[in-house]
């Protein structure tokens, strides 16, 4: 192999080994150079007991230095992991240098990359016999609620949910991790519909969530709820509810936002059946995407038809 070759390649491998981490690299060669310097022979697993550098990969960086004037194979053993070597100094020093160089040019590169998108899908079963033999595994899915619950657990700024429908018990699905994550003083929003009407099953479960939530001493500043739902201009007030006319325009989408840095989207409602019982599909994602339904719920809140309820007058 010529050394033009060598250069390109080897440096950068030696470095991947090690997740083209420049500490470890460091580690690796300050070590080497000192065996070197005293003329001792050294083996891969030797390195490896005394860096933070696992067995395998230290092995591994042998192997790829072996191919070079860096070190000398001296003493054979049945595998690289336990041979010695003896290191030739100055070589040494030359290829752990362009080593980091490699680490650095490939990390500015990816860290100038658009960030990638994952999208993991979501899955209720429904309460039917036909699933009791599959899991979402089986589909290359994973359970709806297990999901969102972590999710809000790693939340650290904020949580928003919209959805049109609430039911009491299915709300109870998310109201403990929901009352831990205001502990934490993550803000809680919440977008749906018939808010202004106090009679409507939706405000008496939001209500319910804020009382209880008031009772714990949680601060609900930290609570905000929102109604979308416009009512064309001749109806009368009286009928401006949920048993009463067909709004105008109204919201019936499912999202959750955790930290406007993941998404869920999806077909389940916040009661019961849709986090338990019937079948409900939904993705969560990560990435770009994400930017757009964050734009989109801002927009929903800012927009003439949203109106922020006081839930404990």
């Amino acid at each position: 192999m010529n050394d033009e070759s060598e250069s390109t390649w080897m440096p950068l491998a030696v470095a991947e080994y090690v997740d083209r981490d420049e500490q470890l690299l460091s580690q690796l060669e300050g070590l080497l150079v000192l065996s070197g310097g005293r003329d001792e022979l050294v083996t891969p697993e030797q390195i490896a007991s005394e860096t933070d550098v696992s067995v395998a990969a230290s092995t591994d960086v042998f192997r790829q230095l072996s191919q070079t004037d860096a070190i000398t194979r001296e003493s054979f053993r049945t595998s690289v992991e336990d041979s010695a070597y003896r290191v030739n100094v100055e070589e040494c020093r030359g290829v752990f240098e362009r080593a980091r160089h490699a680490s650095r040019s490939v990390n500015a590169y990816e860290a100038r990359q658009p960030p990638a998108t994952e999208a993991t899908p979501l899955v209720t079963f429904p309460s039917d016999p036909a699933f009791e033999d599959v899991s979402p595994t089986s589909f290359g899915m994973a359970w709806l609620m297990p999901t969102l619950t972590r999710q809000v657990k790693r939340s650290e700024s904020s949580i928003t949910l919209v959805a049109p429908f609430f039911e009491k018990d299915g709300f109870a699905h998310l109201e403990e991790v929901l009352f831990a994550a205001m502990d934490r003083d993550v803000e809680v929003r919440i977008i749906s519909r018939y808010l202004t009407d106090t009679e409507s099953y939706n405000y008496s479960v939001l209500k319910s969530f804020a009382k209880r939530a008031d009772e714990r001493g949680i601060d609900l500043s930290l609570l905000t709820c929102v109604d979308y739902t416009r009512w064309n201009a001749e109806t009368p007030s009286a009928q401006r509810r949920q048993d009463g006319a067909t709004p105008e325009f109204t919201l019936h989408a499912k999202i959750m936002l955790f930290d406007e840095r993941s998404a869920y989207v999806g077909s389940a409602n916040v009661t019961d059946y849709g986090f338990e019982h019937y079948l409900e599909t939904g993705v969560l994602l990560e990435g770009p995407p994400v930017e757009g339904f964050v734009d989109l719920v801002r927009f929903l809140r800012n927009s003439e038809a949203a109106t922020t309820v006081s839930l404990l007058d």
